[in-house]
């Protein structure tokens, strides 16, 4: 319950229900929820007998100093802690069994991850052009990032900061697409619209140049 109220409210007041409500729907998804613990458990009211269990644990956090309260039925953590966030990973879901598979042997690119991961996590995993932030399950989240000159053929960009932007999947595929344009650093323009881009880091000049000349005109010709 303590970490359910962490993931939910951290250091913010809460409504006894409102963290009971919370800690039924986390021990639901995770799968811990039987039968017997929808049947009634005999107490005032309708409640169930999963939620006594949790109305119990409630007040075994209360009596120890878990939970304190500020003013009638407003509650806190009286040590929270923020969540830890990670990326969201997770298989596809559009096919019903894996494909056969064929052993292969290829040359590619070998991507920086740990460049890019810790770029996400200094953007708080947040588009630079329109701040979305995806999170598919709690604290856990799903983000991008574009090498502004591509790391393939011919560009032979550069796998560091100074290339990099964090990014939504549809603003992704708009740099991919090179419908971007760059003016200046911290200004693109997508059509007649212009968007400032969060920065914390810096584009090199030479990257902006290679995007709006070799990337931005071969594909808006």
């Amino acid at each position: 319950m303590v970490e359910v109220a962490n993931q939910r409210f951290g250091a913010k007041a809460f409504r006894r229900r409102e963290l009971m409500d919370t800690t039924e729907q986390a021990v639901r998804q995770r799968g811990l929820w039987t039968k017997d613990d929808d049947e009634l458990s005999g107490s005032v009211g309708t409640k169930s007998r999963g939620l006594a269990q949790i109305d119990f644990r409630f007040f075994d956090l209360k009596r120890s100093g878990a939970l304190v309260s500020d003013r009638r039925d407003r509650w806190r953590l009286a040590s929270p802690n923020p969540p830890s966030l990670s990326e969201f990973v997770q298989p596809p879901s559009d096919i019903e069994a894996p494909p056969n598979r064929a052993e292969t042997h290829v040359q590619r690119i070998v991507r920086d991850t740990n460049a890019a991961k810790s770029l996400k996590a200094l953007y708080d995993y947040k588009c630079q052009v329109c701040g979305l932030r995806i999170e598919p399950a709690s604290c856990s989240f799903y983000f991008e990032v574009h090498h502004v000159r591509p790391l393939g053929g011919e560009h032979c960009g550069l796998d560091n900061h100074s290339n990099m932007l964090v990014l939504c999947p549809n603003h992704h595929a708009m740099f991919d697409f090179g419908i971007p344009h760059f003016l200046p650093s911290e200004m693109i323009f997508i059509g007649e619209t212009s968007h400032n881009l969060t920065c914390k880091h810096n584009l090199t000049a030479d990257v902006i140049a290679y995007h709006n000349k070799q990337i931005h005109s071969e594909f808006s010709a």
